[in-house]
């Protein structure tokens, strides 16, 4: 893959030390917010965008899930988070991809958790990556981040975070709704979360092929 993507030049032990830093806790966020959409929606093939670790895939339901993907720009991600949950979660399929660059449909998911990736990928090319690797009734899930006057990267002394400076930017979200929406993706609900730096994750729940909010 890109070895110039910024993603292939942080260490995984690097990029979790700087989200579970006090001044940033963006992990333990993610996860209570990961665990919330999961048990809202119990998905029987969840698609994780950006995937790192796995941070979250333990409140998958084995039970009730067939299949669950994993993609990310970085192998290294990809193999540890196959060390971690691999055995507990016997249908995890990782791929190593690009989705700001493959239009390619090679999956179909009905429950897509995209947190935190639309930040470093164009939103039109992320968004259409989705529509072709999801089915007719899809749950999307999109977490963004309102720095709300702050820095983008927050101080916590992990140097190598910093190279993301190059490609982040901050999501308009009226812009990712406009767009969500001609991919069929409409707005059902959204909530905001304030972290401790004063920044705040904004999370939009999208819906394909699904009448009824909160269906």
């Amino acid at each position: 893959m890109n070895k110039a993507n910024a993603w292939n030049r942080i260490p995984l032990e690097d990029y979790e030390q700087h989200m579970q830093h006090e001044n940033v806790a963006q992990a333990q966020l993610l996860n209570d917010l990961t665990k919330k959409y999961l048990l809202k929606h119990n998905p029987e093939s969840p698609l994780f965008l950006g995937i790192s670790g796995g941070n979250g895939l333990e409140h998958i339901d084995v039970n009730k899930t067939k299949i669950v993907y994993g993609i990310d720009v970085n192998q290294s991600y990809l193999d540890e988070t196959k060390k971690r949950f691999g055995e507990r979660i016997k249908q995890l399929v990782l791929a190593n991809a690009d989705i700001s660059g493959a239009k390619e449909s090679f999956l179909k998911a009905d429950f897509v958790w995209a947190a935190l990736i639309f930040e470093y990928i164009d939103i039109q090319r992320g968004l259409e990556f989705i529509a072709n690797n999801t089915d007719e009734f899809t749950r999307l899930i999109i977490t963004i981040q309102s720095n709300n006057g702050n820095q983008s990267v927050s101080q916590t002394g992990v140097e190598s975070i910093k190279s993301v400076k190059e490609i982040f930017k901050i999501v308009d979200k009226d812009n990712l709704q406009i767009s969500a929406s001609m991919f069929g993706f409409e707005l059902i609900g959204s909530e905001e979360n304030i972290l401790p730096n004063g920044k705040s994750f904004l999370t939009y729940e999208f819906g394909r092929g699904i009448n009824m909010p909160g269906s």
